[in-house]
């Protein structure tokens, strides 16, 4: 299975999973990119999907995803997720796995993801699993983008807001993934890609926004510390299509992702992550993909889609 798996890092190194994507996430392009600003040529990495594909589909990667069953009903689900259309008519039990807390009750046994749980009415917290003293993160359970996310700064701050507790949102310690530099603090994750089992390639964004997704892309490489190797880094802009567009699209492109499919920021500058955190991103984001690809998705947990919608 084609993955997208994002991590968080925090200011002790300690190594969060953060989510995992399905279907045709975002990554290759971006990778690609930064790779060009890095060594002045393309990365390889469409071949190498490419030729994984062929390798154990015995098909192209275009076929393969045209093939999934479940395509067309996961592209209705991202688009509703953005909040830009309908839901899906038919929910395929495999897209159970976008739903942040299903993949929580079945990653979590085997793999440092962030301590979880669904935003109850009374707002109470198991303190076993999250520490009350902490900031806290609120998502929801079916969101991309961002969209939905809400820091909130204590425990006693949560009833300040007003918080749905339909079972919709789900509520984690706020984990404080950020880059300093002399002059400017910037969130920042990392984006792996996995498939069929095998890592692909990472990236980072970092963002001056509170949340770091789409920000500027840097190339990664293993060392001996957590940091960017230039402070006064410079940027190149591209703009042109991402290679993921047409074919999940298939050229009808919502008009909103125009900036997010169209536009990148790529630093002219690397960041450097120990290589032990470096090794456990390629570990995991491998595992995790034969690990989808082996699950039977008839018993995995139901979406909260399926219990509020259908």
């Amino acid at each position: 299975m084609y993955l997208g798996i994002d991590f968080l890092i925090d200011k002790n190194l300690n190594l969060y999973l953060s989510e995992v994507n399905i279907g045709l996430p975002g990554g290759a392009q971006e990778y690609d990119y930064a790779f060009r600003v890095k060594h002045g040529k393309p990365s390889g990495v469409f071949k190498c999907i490419e030729n994984l594909c062929r390798k154990k589909y015995k098909k192209s990667f275009s076929k393969y995803l045209k093939d999934l069953t479940y395509f067309n009903d996961l592209r209705e689900l991202k688009i509703w997720m953005d909040g830009q259309g309908n839901l899906p008519s038919n929910f395929p039990p495999i897209l159970r796995l976008e739903d942040k807390w299903v993949q929580y009750l079945i990653l979590s046994p085997s793999y440092p993801l962030i301590a979880t749980q669904i935003l109850n009415n009374e707002l109470i917290l198991d303190n076993r699993l999250i520490d009350l003293s902490c900031e806290f993160a609120i998502k929801k359970r079916l969101g991309r983008g961002g969209k939905g996310f809400l820091k909130i700064s204590s425990y006693n701050d949560l009833k300040n807001h007003n918080l749905t507790s339909d079972g919709s949102y789900i509520i984690q310690p706020y984990i404080d993934s950020t880059i300093n530099t002399s002059d400017e603090i910037f969130k920042f994750s990392v984006r792996a890609l996995a498939f069929s089992g095998n890592f692909i390639c990472m990236y980072a964004n970092l963002s001056r926004k509170f949340t770091s997704n789409h920000g500027i892309i840097f190339y990664i490489k293993p060392g001996s510390y957590l940091g960017i190797n230039k402070v006064n880094f410079k940027t190149v802009k591209f703009s042109q299509k991402a290679w993921e567009a047409d074919l999940f699209y298939e050229g009808a492109i919502p008009e909103y992702l125009y900036h997010n499919l169209y536009e990148e920021e790529v630093a002219e500058a690397e960041l450097f992550l120990p290589e032990r955190t470096f090794k456990m991103i390629q570990e995991i984001s491998a595992s995790v993909s034969s690990y989808y690809e082996k699950l039977d998705y008839d018993k995995l947990p139901e979406s909260f889609i399926e219990k509020n919608f259908l």
